[in-house]
């Protein structure tokens, strides 16, 4: 299953960096994890005291907000089964091998369009079930969210182990939390992006 995952999320990194001209473009998904690693340090260590009021409302959003973009993705196959891709013929006519290329043209373009859109949605749902997950686990260890990191102070002298671990946990599990956040809101607006795209292209070619 993590192999899969894992798939799923380098299908959608490269679905990012591909350019319209097919030309790679890791900037802007360097320049998104640096923004997003940045933002999640600064937002776990000012927000040192209860980290989320209702993690409960967060996850029963991500739930059906989840739903809603897997009934989505359920309809690409629908519209992929009716690209048909037309072979080259040199022996055609001229206006008959011009219409055949057309076609063609116009069934790559779509598939390209719909690749993007289904990678990055299905990322999108995999990240939204992780931060569910990570409600869950809030909700039997309530002081990952509640604990009060500001009351900390460091003691060199009676060193305490437990303490350490346990800020050590919480730092890294709101770190990740907000982490996996934004990186579903990246990826979300990402995804509604290209099927914004692919729309706009479906009307510019209604005959």
């Amino acid at each position: 299953m993590i192999k899969k995952v894992w798939n799923i999320y380098v299908n959608a990194t490269k679905s990012v960096c591909i350019k319209e001209d097919n030309k790679v473009n890791y900037l802007e998904l360097i320049l998104m994890y640096l923004i997003i690693l940045i933002v999640s340090a600064f937002l776990v260590f000012y927000k040192s005291e209860k980290f989320i009021e209702d993690s409960k409302i967060l996850a029963m959003l991500l739930s059906l907000f989840s739903g809603l973009m897997y009934s989505v993705l359920l309809k690409i196959p629908d519209k992929l089964s009716k690209l048909e891709t037309i072979e080259k013929v040199t022996k055609e006519k001229n206006s008959e091998l011009k219409s055949r290329i057309e076609v063609n043209t116009l069934n790559n373009r779509t598939f390209n369009y719909l690749k993007k859109f289904s990678f990055t949605l299905s990322y999108s749902i995999v990240v939204a079930i992780f931060c569910i997950f990570f409600v869950i686990v809030s909700s039997f260890f309530p002081s990952l969210l509640n604990f009060h990191l500001s009351t900390v102070s460091l003691d060199y002298v009676n060193y305490d182990i437990i303490l350490t671990i346990k800020v050590t946990l919480t730092i890294l599990y709101r770190f990740f939390f907000v982490f996996f956040m934004f990186q579903f809101l990246y990826f979300i607006t990402k995804s509604v992006i290209y099927l914004t795209d692919f729309t706009l292209y479906e009307f510019n070619n209604l005959k």
